[in-house]
Order: structure tokens, then C-alpha cells, then sequence
């Protein structure tokens, strides 16, 4: 019976081994990823596995997108291709290429439904029950009221889990779990969408006023070393600014270390690891402005800030028609050391053919011990996928964005990423770096900067504009009627 039980035993083991070698074999050479999908080193292309699904006889997958009727910076060039001028073309082939691979793969035209507002049509298609387009991307801030007005589906429900895998390297981890709450996900982004890189802030600085100020310093060198500071920031700054023009005034024709806004105040804040909103264990908002620390670094952050004439100047101060536009003119005409700067400006610096060369690092530390560098996303003008109640087909339409995002990440991703930003705007190889490693490596999307809890987002704004830096007060005055914001909308995801 002894050897019985030890054959029967060996045959076991020797059984699982040959099924678990046999197992290894099948497994196909550099293919990384699981059943959903993941990436073929061989073809150097993402891929997704999808279940079979009835199309039902569908030929368009219609996705409602933003144009430039009235927003002239954020509208959306990454779905719909060839529909605006200013469309960098290799941009506009990677949408094509995307579409086109879409439709080879599935049989799905990819159609965008341009309006002025996309928050107002799917807010009237949910209501109307019109179902007049699958899904839609609106501005984060608009997908937070959307899903606060019960009118988006749940992405993470059972029924889209055959379809959408938010693990997957197409979609922002990051993204998803900042802006979950009770772990439901009723918006998200990543690859899907550029925006939420054009949005993120980063500091460019002139490199010619660099070597005429500071011979020698290498602020590439700096950012490595963890030495680029907010003290090191002001400190270079004042030693830069100077009444230039002589008219013994401080104005926008002078020259400055930093041309800034009211609204950097809140970047520099997220800059330096702070929050203003995160979450609990159980996936549940919480304030996190308030603590010890968080106040006395935005207290210091907003009285920096309000010192007038010695190292920046703001641009609801110039007192000129496009005050955006001047923001701009000063670094781009050599007259600012450093600019806190969206993508999306650092873009239009390609038209000032005389300006200096430039440099991007990431937003300074608050001081060394700091860990590492956070890279802000101005979140109010990111783009979020989302499916309205309204859509005919729910299921088609989770299907045809995961099809979708996955393609975006092996055509428009890279355009956008690596011939765009990094071979036509940035200038060198070390920029290029400052990128990889320590810009888009650890962008914040805070929640509430997105949900704005009772205005929480806009406090150091408020305070900027009112020329005070008492955080402590102002959080105070502010802070039941925050919580009171972040209750109500959790209870009515719950």
C-alpha cells in the first residue's frame, strides 16, 4: 500500500510538473500582460483581448468631444482628426491611424460628435433619453457633476468587467484611484485622451538668462540633485528681477524671475506633496489641508507670492486686454527667468522666433527633505471618459473605449509624447529627461481640486486676490461647510 501511495504520488508530481513545463511553452516569447491584453515586445505594440460581442448591426461608435467654438486652448484633437488647422500633422495621422486600426480590428467607425459644451448635451441627452452618441469626454469638473446628477454609469460595475480594465497600461492607475470615491469609477483617464498631459505644470526657464545670471549653474543638475527648492526659486528670482525699461515703475515691460498668476499659488501647494482632498482606507474623501504642515507651507508659498516688485509678477496684475497672452510675452520675449507653465503654453512659445532657448523642469520641491518632485494637473481642464445613462448600448460602448484606448496608447500617445513635446518643443536631451523622470512620473490629480468640496480648491486663489496669506482662518471659516460637501456627495454615490 506504501508503494501505492508513492507511485501514485510521484505520477502527481511529475504530472504537474509536465503540465506546468507545458504551460511555460505555450506562453508566447515577449508577450507581457494577462488574458485582457498587454504587450508584444516583438511587435512593440499593445494589444487587447476582447470577448466576441454582438454589434448588433452598429457601424459608429459616436464620441461627443469639445471643439474650439468657444474654447480656444482645451478643445479635442484626439479623437476626430483633420478638423482644425493647428493640428500638429503628426498628431492628425495618429488619430487616423488609431481610427482606421479600430475599424480593421472591429468593424467600428470612430465618430466625434463636435458641440460648444459638452457637459449641456449629455446634461439634455440623459434627460431627453436620446442616446444620441455612446460615450463623451467633458472636463473633469464637468464629469463630477455629471456623476453627482446620476446621469453616468458606474464604470467599474460587473456588467463592464469583461470590457474595461482599468489594470491595464492604457488607462492611468493613478487617475483612477484618486478619482474613485466609495470604488466606484464613473469617470477616468489616460491614453484615451492627451489632455491630461497638455494640462499638467511644469516651470520652463530661459537658458541665456540662466548663464548671464548664474554662470556655471546647471539646473538640469539641480532638479537631480533634489536641490530645486521653492527657497531656490525666489532666491534666483529676486536676483533677476530689475526695472529694465528705467521708467523707475515695476510693471510687465520690466524684467522678472518668474512670470506667474494667482492660480500658481494652488500649484506650488500640490507641488510640494500637499493635498487638499485624498481618501481613506475604505475609498471615502477626506480633507487633508488643515494639518501643522500643510498650513505653514501654504502660508509661506502665499506670502512669497504677495511680495510685491522683488521677483514675480502676477498676470491679474498687468492691466492689458489678454493678460494670458502677456504672461507669455514676457518669458517668450526674454524678460522672465522662469514661467510656470501648462504644455499647452509651452506649445505657443514656438512663436516667438527671436525668444531664447528655453528649459522645463518640474515644479520645485517645498525644501530637500522633500522625496520627490509632484507634477500638479490642472484637473478642471482635463478630459474624462465617461458613458451617460442615456447610451442605447451600455455594454458596446465600454467594448469600443477599451478598443479605443488601447490604440491610442500605440499611435497617440507616442505622437503626442515623444515627436511633439519632446522632439519639437523641448530643446535638448536634458529636458527630454526632466520628462521621463521627473515630471510625468508623478502627476497629482487631487480630488479636491477636482470636486472643489465647498470651495476648497480655490482658497489660495481667494487669498492671492485679497492680498492675505491667514490659510489658518481662511480653511477654518471654510472647513464644516467642505466636510458638509464631501458628505452629500458620498452619500449619494452610496
Amino acid at each position: 500500500m506504501l508503494l501505492c501511495l508513492i507511485f501514485a504520488l510521484s505520477f502527481v508530481l511529475g504530472s504537474c510538473e509536465t503540465a506546468e513545463d507545458e504551460s511555460d511553452e505555450s506562453k508566447a516569447p515577449g508577450i507581457i500582460g494577462n488574458d485582457h491584453g498587454g504587450y508584444d515586445e516583438a511587435e512593440e505594440l499593445y494589444f487587447v483581448n476582447l470577448p466576441e460581442f454582438d454589434m448588433e448591426g452598429k457601424k459608429e461608435f459616436k464620441v461627443l468631444v469639445l471643439d474650439n467654438t468657444t474654447e480656444t486652448t482645451y478643445y479635442s484633437e484626439e479623437v476626430g482628426f483633420d478638423k482644425y488647422d493647428t493640428t500638429d500633422d503628426v498628431l492628425n495621422d495618429a488619430v487616423r491611424n488609431r481610427n482606421n486600426k479600430v475599424l480593421e480590428d472591429h468593424g467600428i467607425e470612430i465618430v466625434p460628435v463636435y458641440t460648444a459644451n459638452v457637459y449641456s448635451d449629455v446634461d439634455l441627452d440623459v434627460s431627453a433619453g436620446s442616446g444620441d452618441f455612446d460615450a463623451a469626454m467633458p472636463f473633469l469638473n464637468q464629469c463630477r457633476n455629471l456623476a453627482q446628477s446620476g446621469h453616468l454609469y458606474d464604470l467599474a460595475e460587473e456588467r463592464f468587467n469583461p470590457y474595461i480594465d482599468f489594470s491595464m497600461p492604457w488607462w492611468d492607475q493613478n487617475a483612477t484611484e484618486s478619482l474613485s470615491i466609495d470604488h466606484k469609477v464613473f469617470f477616468t483617464t489616460g491614453d484615451i485622451s492627451i489632455m491630461q498631459k497638455i494640462v499638467s505644470i511644469a516651470m520652463t526657464f530661459n537658458k541665456e538668462m540662466l548663464e548671464e545670471n548664474f554662470p556655471g549653474t546647471n539646473l538640469y543638475d539641480m532638479v537631480k540633485e533634489g536641490k530645486w527648492t521653492f527657497d531656490k526659486l525666489v532666491e534666483m528670482s529676486k536676483q533677476v528681477t530689475s526695472d529694465s525699461n528705467g521708467d523707475s515703475e515695476f510693471t510687465y515691460e520690466d524684467t522678472w524671475g518668474l512670470s506667474a498668476s494667482y492660480g500658481d499659488a494652488p500649484m506650488f501647494y500640490l507641488g510640494t506633496g500637499e493635498s487638499f482632498v485624498t481618501k481613506d482606507a475604505d475609498d471615502l474623501p477626506m480633507i487633508t489641508i488643515g494639518t501643522e504642515r500643510s498650513i505653514l507651507t501654504a502660508k509661506k508659498i502665499l506670502e512669497q507670492l504677495q511680495v510685491k516688485d522683488e521677483w514675480c509678477i502676477h498676470a491679474q496684475n498687468f492691466g492689458t486686454d489678454n493678460m494670458w497672452q502677456t504672461s507669455l510675452d514676457i518669458f517668450g520675449e526674454n524678460r522672465a527667468l522662469f514661467r510656470t507653465s501648462a504644455f499647452s503654453a509651452i506649445k505657443k512659445l514656438r512663436q516667438y522666433k527671436d525668444g531664447a532657448e528655453f528649459g522645463v523642469v518640474p515644479v520645485p520641491k517645498y525644501d530637500e527633505a522633500q522625496d520627490r518632485y509632484y507634477t500638479p494637473c490642472q484637473a478642471r481642464m482635463a478630459y474624462g471618459i465617461v458613458i451617460q445613462k442615456s447610451a442605447k448600448n451600455p455594454e458596446f460602448s465600454a467594448y469600443m473605449i477599451e478598443a479605443m484606448a488601447c490604440e491610442a496608447k500605440n499611435n497617440i500617445t507616442d505622437a503626442y509624447y515623444e515627436t511633439i513635446l519632446k522632439s519639437r518643443d523641448m530643446k535638448d536631451e536634458d529636458s527630454e529627461e526632466m520628462l521621463d523622470d521627473y515630471i510625468f512620473n508623478n502627476v497629482v490629480y487631487d480630488l479636491g481640486f477636482v470636486y472643489d468640496f465647498g470651495t476648497v480648491s480655490t482658497m489660495l486663489d481667494n487669498l492671492m486676490a485679497t492680498g492675505s496669506s491667514d490659510i489658518a482662518s481662511e480653511f477654518e471659516s471654510r472647513k464644516e461647510v467642505i466636510q458638509a460637501a464631501i458628505d452629500e456627495v458620498v452619500n449619494n454615490y452610496q
